[in-house]
């Protein structure tokens, strides 16, 4: 059984919708924009999205979960566009966009740096003129040099979730625990720590003029020893 495929009875209750995110991101945005989510889950951002008017493509490899987005387009009867694509085949998707986001530490899914530059590349070259790019990881800055690697367990009305990190040479295994009636399940994934720095330096590699970094989803000043996380909005120019 693959990572999220595990996750996919619980997501909703462990990742409902962010309303700051929500806020953050529509405000980006002129109304009625064309947005890509990279990396959508069960959909709960696009769907929320397009409920304010937004027109959404909604980019999610995993196949259980991309259905569980067409089903609460149709019920909502939101035309939402669903690709079981990938972050590396974004350039086999057809037409371009005005916006394309990556939240809830997605990005760092991706294998290695060269990967990230990839990805940003295809960004780069499906986003109209002005077009944003916005993404959220954790601080990995912060993470790397205190070493502190934990997460407050989730404690839910039928089960707990908790989070762990350990470190890995190059990566971090991510490992998440469900625990349920006595049972428990357990699964492991490699993230890419990717630093502010580099991510600055791959953005601007890339072609990315202005870009803007905040600790977190109400545009508070990033700080790579306190914020706890990275949000980055980077646009390409016009």
């Amino acid at each position: 059984m693959s990572f999220y495929l595990s996750l996919t009875p619980y997501y909703d209750a462990i990742f409902p919708t962010n309303e700051k995110a929500l806020s953050f991101i529509a405000s980006q945005f002129k109304k009625g924009a064309s947005l890509l989510d990279a990396g959508a889950g069960t959909g709960n951002m696009a769907v929320s999205l397009a409920k304010q008017g937004f027109q959404l493509t909604a980019m999610e490899p995993e196949g259980v979960m991309a259905e569980q987005i067409r089903s609460k387009a149709e019920s909502g009867h939101l035309p939402i566009a669903v690709t079981t694509k990938t972050m590396q085949q974004l350039d086999e998707l057809e037409g371009s966009f005005d916006g394309i986001y990556c939240i809830g530490n997605t990005l760092v899914h991706l294998h290695d740096e060269q990967e990230i530059r990839s990805f940003f590349k295809q960004v780069f070259q499906k986003l109209n003129n002005g077009g944003r790019l916005i993404f959220q990881i954790v601080n990995y800055d912060k993470v790397l040099k205190s070493g502190d690697f934990t997460f407050p367990v989730m404690e839910k009305d039928s089960f707990t979730f908790m989070r762990e990190y350990e470190l890995d040479g190059d990566h971090i295994l991510f490992t998440t625990s469900i625990s349920q009636n006595g049972s428990t399940i357990k699964n492991t994934i490699p993230l890419y720590p990717a630093t502010s720095k580099r991510l600055l330096s791959l953005l601007q590699d890339c072609g990315f003029k202005t870009v803007s970094m905040y600790g977190n989803f109400e545009s508070k000043e990033y700080s790579s020893l306190q914020s706890p996380a990275l949000i980055v909005s980077a646009v390409k120019p016009s």
